[in-house]
């Protein structure tokens, strides 16, 4: 299980939802105060909020801004980001060669057998791909395995997310 801590920023009959901060890798390294990586790393560092449903015994002892742990299985992050990674590079090297192939038989005249088709066939199956993405996440949007789970509530350490105040 792949953990992650946040802060709750809301609670709701059934869930609550978790405010994570996504942070770059550099975090762990022993030249972290030295290294430019690091410092960027923390100036581009935002804030993303997301549902997570809770039993309702866990439930009841949430309040606001507690610190929770929530995790993600690793199989199921490995599954996925296969999928958004490999299957569009996938699709675009098979719509460039398909894009080849069309235009090498269809064209006569030998300008049009340059990289045009390769190109034009990359670029759709570039699309064909990200679509192929939305409609694998659109099928799994109710899968519970796909959804972060509610591992537990930190009683120390409290999240070192800042809070906002809107004025």
């Amino acid at each position: 299980m792949i953990e992650e801590r946040g802060r709750v920023v809301a609670l709701e009959q059934s869930g609550i939802w978790v405010e994570t901060v996504q942070r770059s890798g550099c975090h762990g390294c022993a030249a972290k105060s030295g290294c430019g990586t690091g410092l960027l790393g923390d100036f581009w560092a935002k804030a993303s909020q997301v549902r997570v449903s809770v039993a309702p015994p866990s439930l009841e002892q949430i309040k606001l801004h507690d610190t929770v742990v929530i995790g993600v299985a690793e199989n199921t992050l490995a599954a996925s980001a296969l999928v958004v990674y490999l299957l569009p590079l996938v699709m675009l090297v098979l719509g460039a060669l398909a894009g080849d192939a069309l235009m090498a038989s269809l064209a006569t005249d030998a300008v049009l057998k340059g990289e045009a088709g390769a190109i034009a066939g990359a670029v759709a199956g570039l699309i064909l791909g990200a679509l192929m993405i939305r409609l694998y996440s659109y099928r799994n949007r109710d899968n519970p395995a796909m959804a972060p789970q509610f591992l537990r509530k930190e009683a120390a350490n409290p999240c070192a997310i800042p809070s906002v105040q809107i004025p």
